[in-house]
């Protein structure tokens, strides 16, 4: 199954459920969801080169190039981050 989402509409994403971007996307997680004895890679799990950032201790935004893909340890609520202002371009993800 394909799905799109728009950028900044928040999406569930369900526990153990792998996303594979079809087109590059930027996706923020709640920070709260690594809690303090986990470690990125116990809660998301994705390629070694996927890109994580978490520039202001709320959200932590991972970077997935097309055909990568991510899925987490823990059920969460999460959104597309646009490229830019004004940017609405939905990203594709084959979900599954």
């Amino acid at each position: 199954m394909i799905a799109s989402q728009p950028p900044g509409d928040i999406f569930p994403w369900p526990a153990d459920q792998p996303l594979t971007a079809l087109d590059t996307a930027t996706i923020a997680l709640p920070a709260a969801l690594i809690e303090a004895d986990d470690t990125i890679g116990d809660i998301i799990r994705g390629p070694d080169d996927m890109s994580f950032a978490a520039p202001d201790g709320d959200f932590i935004f991972i970077r997935l190039s097309a055909g990568m893909t991510v899925s987490l340890s823990k059920p969460c609520q999460a959104y597309v981050v646009p490229d830019g202002e004004g940017d609405a371009t939905p990203r594709r993800f084959q979900l599954g």
